[in-house]
Order: C-alpha cells, then structure tokens, then sequence
C-alpha cells in the first residue's frame, strides 16, 4: 500500500517541483530506536484536490504503525510522494536527523501542533467544538490532518474554493483552522527511549564515557553489555549498575590490557510513551515512507549503542644498540664530562678525533713495508728452487 493508494495522475506534473523524494539514507540516531512496523488495515480518510492548475489529487490514510505485539500508533504521512513499504522495519527518530535539508524540517513545530490538535490525538466530538464544524466525520478529519501535513512538508496547497467543490466543506474548514492554529507551534517531545550518543570511542585506560540515558517511562530502566565479558557498566562513582533513570549517566569500564574491542551497551524499558509528533523511519537506510505519530502510545523498548575502545599502548621499548662494523674507537666525552662554562672559555690543545673505520695507519703499513721483508721472502723462494733443481739432477744420472 503506498501513502497515496489511489493517486491521481492528472495534474500530478505540476507538483513535482515541490513533491521530493523520498529518503536515501536513515539518520544516525535511527539506530538507537525499537523497531515498528506498518499494519495493512489503516484507516482511509477522503482524497483531497490540491490547488492549481490541472487536478493534482490525493488520497488520504491514518496508518497502523505497530510498535510492539501489544502497542500501535496511528501516523500520518510525512511525504507526498513516497510510498509505504509494508515489508520495512521502523525505528523512532529525530527530526534533526531527517538526512535532507528540507523546509518541513524547520517547520516542525507546525507540523507537531497540528497534529496535537486534531485526528486522532483529539476525540472526534472535541475536534468538531474546537474547530466549529459540527458535521465533520473521521474521513474528512483524516484527509484535512494530512492535507495540513503535506503543506508544511511539500508546500502544496490545498484547493479551498468554494466554486470547484472538489473537496468537502468539512475538508476545507478543517484545513484552514489547523493551518491557521500551526503557526503557534509546538516543541517537539522527547524520544521515548535513547541511549546517547550512538556511538562512542575511547581507550581502555579508563571508563569510556559518559553514556546518557533518556526516556519517558517512570520505572527504572535496565541497562547491561554484550560482546565483552570483561566490560561492565559502572556510574559515575565508579560502582556497578544495572538499572538506570532518565537522565542519568553511565560508563564503560574495561579491564586495563584489553586488546581493543567493541561491546553493545542495551538499555530496556517497560511502560515507556511514545508520544505525538515522533518521527518513524526506515531502519539501516531502508527506502520507505515516514511516518509521524499522530497519538501517544505506551510500549515496551529495547535500544542499544555501540562502545568501542582501543588497547592501552604497552612499555616503550628502547632499541638495542648497533654493532660497529669495525674496532670500536675510544668514546667520545660524554656531556655531564665536558669542561665548564668557565674552563671552555680557554680550551687546552687536543689530539684529533679519531673516526671508528679510520684505519689508515694500517693501510699505510701494507702499501709502503720494508726492503728488508721483501728480501728474505725472495731469498727463501730461491732456496726452494734450487733445492728442486738438484733433486732432479740426481733422478736424471
């Protein structure tokens, strides 16, 4: 089922400079959230005529967004063109983290009080005192909501004139009085349940940290590590937890030589409100459309955040020292050896340095010898010849 069902392809053209495509890529906190999913029994509001020229229309639904097997939530819409991928998981987020710049984002405040004034999160009965349209009926509620929608998030309009007759006078009425509402605005709530930040890194060297935690449930909230026997969570004093209150803190403690690691830090929460106006996306970047809580919900959450470390850098090691490639020379004057200041104003006379391979005084030695060598080397070679020349005579006679 996409976000428009029936959608009328006539006119559609003209809207394409302001109907946007739909999203590439999740926001980081989308990892953080539970995951939902969409039911197929959404309840169908009346299609409403947008203004402009041809006959650019929509239809309408208040969808069934399943939070847990026993909690589900009516949402609205947030895009005009997207459709809704019933097979998709969904994740809570924030609307700062919505991954395109787009104008609804900085009119988010609108968009929470409409929907904090209007279908479903108002009783029919009341909704009709309030915006003083006695016949209107839950199809027209449902169409205006999400016309109202659609002009913060698109920027379409919604054809009010009372000559085409295209939408219903209960549609039109209820268009006007929340547009006209939404520019009080409305904060945006709190996320039911979050660790923050998402991600976090630091050194096994002490606690990693601080994690925060935030949530609307007002029983405790456990919170314990997987992926890392020797890590634990511990609170600020250094003491083992494993329940946590909203807005209280936590660290990571890793054992000292750890090698460096990741653990998955989970924090679950019975009772916890997920509340109007909190933005559901696709989990992992999955392409579908988002939805936005049109009532409060209570659930039972689960959402984690990953902490990783790296390995305590171990002992310097200082280098071996290098063999000489020759005799080792006398060493020269170390530092704290060296004269004064006062006794190198008037430096005593000093032999030359002498270089460890500086070998040419043996070099010398074996290039010029002496005369005296050389005799006795040839007078020993003679004495040899003449020995074998003798013994050879002999043979002969």
């Amino acid at each position: 089922m996409a976000c428009l069902p029936s959608i009328v392809r006539r006119g559609l053209a003209a809207l394409a400079a302001v109907a946007v495509l739909g999203w590439s890529a999740a926001p980081a906190a989308a990892g953080n959230g539970g995951i939902a999913r969409v039911d197929r029994n959404g309840t169908a509001g009346e299609t409403v005529h947008f203004a402009g020229d041809g006959d650019a229309a929509a239809s309408t639904t208040l969808f069934n967004l399943r939070l847990d097997d026993r909690s589900a939530v009516g949402t609205y819409c947030v895009d005009l063109s997207t459709s809704v991928d019933h097979r998709a998981a969904y994740v809570e987020a924030d609307w700062a983290d919505y991954p395109e710049q787009r104008d609804f984002v900085h009119h988010a405040d609108s968009v929470h009080w409409i929907l904090r004034n209007s279908y479903p999160g108002v009783a029919l009965e009341r909704l009709r005192e309030d915006a003083e349209i006695p016949g209107l009926d839950r199809a027209q509620a449902i169409g205006a909501t999400q016309a109202a929608i659609w002009h913060y998030s698109n920027g379409v309009d919604l054809e009010t004139g009372d000559s085409a007759g295209r939408n219903s006078a209960g549609v039109r009425a209820l268009y006007d009085h929340l547009v006209a509402g939404a520019e009080q605005g409305e904060p945006e709530p709190a996320p039911a349940l979050a660790i923050n930040p998402d991600r976090l890194r630091g050194a096994a060297t002490g606690p990693i940290g601080p994690l925060s935690l935030h949530t609307t449930s007002g029983l405790p909230v456990q919170v314990s590590v997987r992926g890392a026997e020797e890590a634990r969570l511990v609170d600020l004093d250094g003491d083992p937890v494993t329940e946590l209150a909203g807005g209280e803190q936590a660290l990571l403690s890793v054992d000292p030589g750890m090698p460096e690691g990741t653990a998955t830090v989970y924090a679950h929460a019975e009772e916890a409100v997920v509340d109007t106006g909190r933005l559901f996306v696709g989990k992992d970047g999955v392409q579908t459309q988002a939805l936005i809580a049109a009532e409060s919900s209570e659930v039972s959450l689960t959402v984690s955040t990953t902490v990783s470390w790296d390995a305590e850098p171990g002992p310097e090691e200082e280098p071996e020292p290098e063999a000489a490639s020759g005799p080792t020379a006398p060493p020269s004057p170390s530092a704290s050896a060296r004269p004064s200041a006062e006794a190198e104003e008037s430096p005593a006379p000093s032999a030359p340095v002498v270089v460890a391979d500086d070998r040419r005084v043996e070099r010398d030695l074996a290039s010029t010898g002496t005369w005296a060598g050389t005799l006795v080397a040839a007078g020993v070679l003679l004495l040899i010849g003449g020995g074998i020349a003798m013994w050879v005579t002999r043979r002969r006679r």
